[in-house]
């Protein structure tokens, strides 16, 4: 590993250590393991003091479904759905609010909707 290359890390859970892990990242909705790391050291981060005020909402993930997203302000991680009839929050039941239109500015996403919109989804034109 030279310099300029991330660190790797692995970390194996067994018993009563895996079944919390794996009960905590039921709790968030999570499918990979490293989104849940990566969650629960921003938390931990946060919680410290460490680093400046953050902005109140983080990408955790995306994918062709939707994205994840950590509302801070919620406490909680958000899920906003992609679907051929349109776009959901999870949290807040519609296609109009905060963590939709967060969602519709990630670069990726943008491409993906305009993608599906070209496939016949109802998504937004942006």
């Amino acid at each position: 590993m030279n310099e300029s290359s991330p660190p790797q890390v692995r970390v194996v859970f067994e018993g009563d250590m895996r079944k919390r892990f794996e009960a905590i990242k039921d709790h968030y909705g999570m499918k990979k393991n490293a989104d849940l790391v990566r969650l629960l050291i921003t938390l931990k981060y946060e919680d410290l003091g460490l680093g400046p005020e953050l902005p109140r909402f983080e990408q955790i993930n995306s994918d062709n479904e939707g994205v994840k997203i950590h509302d801070r302000e919620l406490h909680r991680v958000v899920d906003v759905f992609f679907k051929p009839q349109g776009i959901k929050c999870g949290y807040d039941q519609t296609d109009d609010c905060v963590h939709v239109d967060f969602a519709l500015s990630l670069p990726g996403v943008k491409e993906l909707v305009r993608k599906r919109r070209k496939e016949g989804w109802k998504l937004p034109d942006i």
